[in-house]
């Protein structure tokens, strides 16, 4: 392959394990010895994201594409990225921008083309919706805890003066047995007519 400079490629987050798969297969067809492949994603490929400008490794790339899990609490950003989402928390971004630098070796300018169409190729999982965080993950925030503790008081309190006004709850206490019929009580409380 012959230099040609830096390229940049739009792609969807969803797309980006394609990309990193595209990259390593066009080096090896390109017959770039391993630890050359190793060098090229370290120093020559970056994502980053269209909107807030974080950045996402070759390596990082790398981890995302070939599955690797990091513990819990590890790694937030390929968290993330995994489920769809910018890398930065916060951030409502779909979009990233592969930039591939300069190097001897590597014609980006043909890769940059194919990886235009793995990027335009639909993705196997649909794009996650704005709003689609599980209650597992909102349980998580402080501030969640503080609401849902708050809710949980105010009906202790609701149920409690249900209570104390002589209220009942249904199928659980029984109707009363006496009722007072309104027409025997006069207007002036407590006389009987």
């Amino acid at each position: 392959m012959s230099q040609s400079g830096s390229q940049v490629v739009q792609v969807r987050i969803d797309a980006l394990p394609a990309c990193y798969q595209a990259i390593l297969e066009a080096l090896a067809v390109a017959e770039l010895p391993a630890d050359e492949i190793t060098d090229v994603f370290k120093h020559y490929v970056v994502a980053e994201c269209l909107q807030c400008g974080t950045r996402v490794t070759g390596d990082e790339l790398g981890q995302l594409a070939l599955g690797n899990q990091p513990q819990p609490d590890e790694n937030q950003k390929l968290s993330r990225l995994r489920t769809g989402y910018c890398a930065r928390s916060g951030c409502e971004s779909y979009y990233y921008r592969l930039i591939l630098t300069d190097h001897p070796k590597v014609d980006w300018a043909e890769l940059a083309r194919s990886l235009a169409n793995v990027a335009a190729a639909p993705a196997t999982t649909p794009a996650p919706q704005k709003h689609s965080a599980t209650l597992a993950t909102w349980l998580q925030h402080p501030q969640a805890r503080r609401v849902l503790a708050g809710i949980a008081i105010l009906l202790a309190l609701l149920v409690a003066r249900h209570f104390m006004t002589g209220g009942r709850l249904p199928f659980v206490h029984k109707k009363p047995v006496y009722v007072v019929d309104p027409a025997s009580v006069s207007p002036r409380y407590g006389t009987n007519r």
